[in-house]
C-alpha cells in the first residue's frame, strides 16, 4: 500500500503545478523524493517538479536534500558543471539554516566532483580545509571512507606522503569499526598505489589480506579490485602473462561496474602490448573506450586511454590513425589544463615524431616533457627510453648516453631498495668528483687552447665506448631478470610468503651485481673523462686501467650468462672419455704461474693411474677448477697454500682442493653452492666478483651426475671435495 500511494504521488506530481504541490506535507514529499531512483529515466524531471514545490513551501532539508540528488543525477551523467550549480544553489540555503550533516554530503559530492573534473588539487583543498573538519563533527560514521577519498585525491597528483597518512587514517578507523568490507577495500586501494609507484614489496600483504577478508565475505567487487590490483602488480616486475591472468580473474567476477571495467581493459592493454600482441592490445583499449562512456570516468581517465591508444599505433606503424587519436586527446587536454596530462600528452607526441621521423618535433615535445617532474616509475621509465632514442637519432650521444645512465640508475633504484641509501650516498660522491674535474678543465683549457681538436676527438671516442659498455651491462643484467622471472610465472598466491623470500632474495642479488658493476663502471668513467678533459699524462697506463676494468666487466657478466643458461634449462655439455690424471696435470701446470706470482706455495698428489678416464665435457670441467682456483687466490691472504689431491676408488675419481686461511663459519658450508650467496667473512672484501663462482661450479658438477661440497681445510681455509664417476670401461 505504502509503494501505491508513492507512485500515485509521483505520477501526480508530474501532472500538476507547482502550486498545487504545496499542499502535501513535508512527510508526503520526503516520501516521494525517497522513492525516486538514480536509475529512473525522468528521475530528472521528478526532482525539478519536487524542488519547485519545496522552495514555495520554504522547507529548506528537503530542498537541499532534492539538489543534492539532482547533483547525483547531473554527474552519472557526466553534466560535472550543471552538479556544480545544483551544490551553488544548496550552498546558501545550508548556510542560512546551519544544514551541517547535509553540508558534509553536499561536500563530499562536490570534492568529487572537482576530482572527475581534473581539478585534484582542488579536491585536495576542499577536502581538507573545509570537508574534514564537518565530518569528524557531524558525520564521524562516514570518516573513514572520506579519508580513503582524500588518500585517492593525494595520490593523483601525486602527493605520495600524504596518501600514506590518509590511507592510514582510513584503516584505524575501519579497524575500530570492524568494518572488514571496507577495510578490504582501503586495502586493495593502497596495494595498487604501491605497486603502480614501483614500491613492489610493500604492495603485496595489503593485496594478500584484502583478498583474505573478500572471500570471507564474497564481496564482488572487492575481489574484482584486489586481482586486477594483483595483476598490475605482476605487470609492474614484468610477469605479463600471469598480469593478465589475474586480470581474465577479475573479468570472471560478477560485479561489471563501468569505471572498473575502463580502468581493467585499459590494464589488460597495457599487459599486452608489453608482450607485444598488438591486435589484443587494441581490442582491449577500444572496449576500455566503451566503457569510459558508460561511467563516471574523469577527463584525465578519458586522455589516459586515447594516449595509450596513440602508443599501440604507433607500435603497429598505424601512424595515420595514431595522429587522428593525438588530436583528439590534445583537444581535451587543451580544454582541461592538467600538468600530468600535458606530460603525457608530450611523451605521447615525441614517441609519434620519432616513428615518423621528424627528429626536431620529436626533440621539442620530449624537452617538453622531460622539464615536466612526475613520481610514476613506469612514466619516468619510458620518458627516459623515449629520450635516449630521439638524442641518439639527432646525434646528440652524449645526452643518449646520459639518459641511458639515467635510465639504468633509475631501474636498479628500483630494484634494490635497501640500498637506497648507499648509492645516494656514492652519487653524490661522484658528483663531487665531477664538481673537483669541471674546475680542473677550466684551468686546462686556460693553459692548453691548442688541444682543443684532440679533447674532442677523444670525448667522441669515450662517448661511443662508455654507451657500448652501458647498453651491454644493461642487455645482461635485464636480460637475466628476465629469464628468472620466467622460471617464476607458476607461483600461486597461497604461496605469498615463499614469494615475498623471493622477491627479497633477487633484490639483494641485483643488488648485489649492481653494486660490482657500479665500481668498474665508474672507475671507468672517471678515466674517461679525464682522457676526454685532456688531464692524463700516460694515455697507455690509462688504457690499461680501461682494458682491466672492461675485463672485470667481462668476467661477471659472462657469469650472469652461465647462471641465465643453466636456469633456462640451456646449459649444454659436449662430454667425451678422457684420462682425468694426465688433464689435471695439463690444468694445474696452467695455473702454477699465476699462483706462483700471487705468493702461493702449490702442492700436488694425483693417486690415479694414467690410463684412468672419465666421460665429461673438459671446457666445462676447465671452468671449475678455474673457478675454484680464483676464489682461493681471491679470498685466501697473501702468501698463502694451495693443495690439490685427487684419488681413484672403484667407481668414481675424488678431487679435493684446499686453500689457507680464512675460513668461513661451519654454519656457511652448506649455503656456499647457493644462487648468489656471500659469506659474511667476505662480503666486505674489495672483490670484483659476481658471487656466482661456486653456483656454477655446482650447476656443472652435478650436470655430469657428480658431486661437490665444502668442508674446513686443514691449512686454515676451504676445502672442495668434487666426486665423478669413472667411464664405463673402468669400472672393475
Amino acid at each position: 500500500m505504502k509503494f501505491f500511494s508513492s507512485t500515485v504521488l509521483i505520477i501526480l506530481l508530474l501532472a500538476i503545478s507547482p502550486l498545487t504541490c504545496a499542499q502535501y506535507t513535508s512527510e508526503t514529499l520526503q516520501q516521494a523524493l525517497d522513492d525516486i531512483s538514480l536509475k529512473d529515466e525522468n528521475a530528472r524531471q521528478k526532482i525539478q517538479v519536487i524542488l519547485a514545490s519545496l522552495q514555495q513551501a520554504q522547507q529548506p532539508a528537503l530542498t537541499v536534500q532534492a539538489l543534492l540528488f539532482l547533483m547525483k543525477e547531473q554527474q552519472q551523467k557526466k553534466h560535472y558543471r550543471e552538479a556544480k550549480t545544483s551544490y551553488q544553489q544548496a550552498a546558501p540555503i545550508i548556510e542560512k539554516h546551519q544544514l551541517h550533516k547535509l553540508q558534509v554530503e553536499g561536500l563530499a559530492l562536490l570534492a568529487q566532483n572537482e576530482y572527475w573534473l581534473g581539478n585534484h588539487e582542488a579536491a585536495l583543498q576542499l577536502a581538507e580545509e573545509k570537508l574534514l573538519p564537518l565530518v569528524k563533527t557531524y558525520r564521524p560514521e562516514r570518516l573513514g571512507k572520506i579519508y580513503s577519498n582524500v588518500a585517492g585525491y593525494a595520490a593523483t597528483i601525486p602527493m605520495l606522503e600524504k596518501s600514506e597518512l590518509y590511507f592510514d587514517l582510513a584503516i584505524s578507523v575501519f579497524k575500530a569499526e570492524e568494518n572488514v568490507k571496507e577495510l578490504a577495500r582501503v586495502l586493495v586501494a593502497r596495494g595498487g598505489l604501491l605497486a603502480q609507484y614501483g614500491n613492489i614489496k610493500a604492495a603485496l600483504p595489503h593485496l594478500i589480506s584484502a583478498i583474505e577478508y573478500q572471500l570471507v565475505l564474497d564481496d564482488k567487487q572487492g575481489l574484482f579490485s584486489s586481482y586486477r590490483a594483483l595483476g598490475r602488480l605482476n605487470h609492474a616486475i614484468g610477469n605479463y602473462q600471469q598480469a593478465i591472468t589475474f586480470f581474465k580473474k577479475a573479468l570472471a567476477v560478477d560485479y561489471k561496474a563501468s569505471i572498473h571495467m575502463t580502468s581493467l581493459h585499459f590494464s589488460m592493454a597495457d599487459s599486452y602490448l608489453e608482450l607485444q600482441q598488438y591486435d589484443e592490445s587494441l581490442k582491449h583499449i577500444d572496449k576500455s573506450l566503451q566503457w569510459v562512456g558508460k561511467g563516471h570516468a574523469s577527463t584525465y581517465d578519458l586522455i589516459t586511454i586515447l594516449l595509450g591508444k596513440v602508443w599501440i599505433l604507433i607500435e603497429q606503424h598505424n601512424l595515420d590513425e595514431s595522429l587522428i587519436t593525438l588530436q583528439k586527446a590534445k583537444a581535451l587536454v587543451d580544454e582541461q589544463k592538467s600538468t600530468r596530462s600535458d606530460e603525457n600528452l608530450h611523451l605521447s607526441f615525441a614517441k609519434y615524431y620519432l616513428a615518423v621521423g621528424d627528429i626536431p618535433s620529436a626533440l621539442n615535445s620530449i624537452e617538453l616533457t622531460l622539464a615536466i617532474e612526475t613520481s610514476r616509475s613506469s612514466l619516468i621509465i619510458e620518458k627516459y627510453q623515449a629520450a635516449a632514442d630521439i638524442y641518439e637519432q639527432a646525434g646528440d650521444y652524449q645526452n643518449s648516453s646520459l639518459y641511458l645512465r639515467k635510465l639504468r640508475e633509475f631501474e636498479s633504484k628500483k630494484a634494490k631498495e635497501k640500498d637506497e641509501q648507499r648509492i645516494i650516498q656514492q652519487q653524490n660522491e661522484i658528483n663531487l668528483l665531477n664538481a673537483q674535474k669541471n674546475t680542473a678543465l677550466v684551468q686546462q683549457e686556460l693553459l692548453e687552447k691548442q688541444n682543443q681538436v684532440q679533447v674532442q676527438e677523444a670525448e667522441q671516442q669515450a662517448l661511443r665506448l662508455y654507451g657500448g659498455i652501458v647498453l651491454l651491462c644493461l642487455l645482461a643484467l635485464f636480460g637475466f631478470f628476465y629469464l628468472r622471472q620466467n622460471q617464476k610465472k607458476r607461483i600461486a598466491l597461497e604461496q605469498s610468503k615463499s614469494v615475498m623470500a623471493l622477491m627479497e632474495q633477487k633484490n639483494q642479488f641485483i643488488a648485489n651485481v649492481a653494486h660490482d658493476l657500479k665500481n668498474p663502471l665508474t672507475v671507468i668513467q672517471i678515466h674517461l673523462e679525464a682522457l676526454k678533459d685532456g688531464m692524463v699524462k700516460n694515455s697507455d697506463e690509462a688504457h690499461e686501467i680501461l682494458n682491466k676494468r672492461i675485463e672485470v666487466l667481462s668476467n661477471i657478466i659472462n657469469d650472469l650468462r652461465q647462471v641465465s643458461l643453466v636456469e633456462a634449462g640451456s646449459l649444454v655439455l659436449n662430454p667425451k672419455p678422457f684420462a682425468f690424471k694426465p688433464w689435471l696435470q695439463q690444468e694445474i701446470t696452467t695455473f702454477a704461474p699465476l699462483l706462483e706470482s700471487k705468493k702461493f706455495a702449490l702442492k700436488a698428489s694425483l693417486d690415479i693411474a694414467d690410463n684412468v678416464s672419465v666421460v665429461a665435457d673438459q671446457s666445462r670441467l676447465s671452468q671449475v677448477l678455474a673457478n675454484i682456483f680464483k676464489n682461493s687466490l681471491r679470498y685466501s691472504y697473501q702468501p698463502g697454500k694451495l693443495t690439490v689431491h685427487a684419488q681413484q676408488s672403484r667407481q668414481s675419481i675424488k678431487l679435493t682442493i684446499e686453500d689457507s686461511a680464512p675460513a668461513v663459519a661451519e654454519s656457511e658450508l652448506a649455503h656456499l653452492f647457493d644462487h648468489s650467496y656471500r659469506s659474511e667473512a667476505t662480503a666486505t672484501m674489495s672483490t670484483q666478483s659476481s658471487g656466482l663462482g661456486l653456483y656454477i661450479c655446482k650447476e656443472i658438477i652435478e650436470a655430469h651426475q657428480g658431486s661437490i661440497n665444502a668442508s674446513l681445510s686443514l691449512l686454515g681455509g676451504l676445502c672442495i671435495t668434487i666426486t665423478l664417476p669413472l667411464a664405463e670401461d673402468n669400472h672393475e
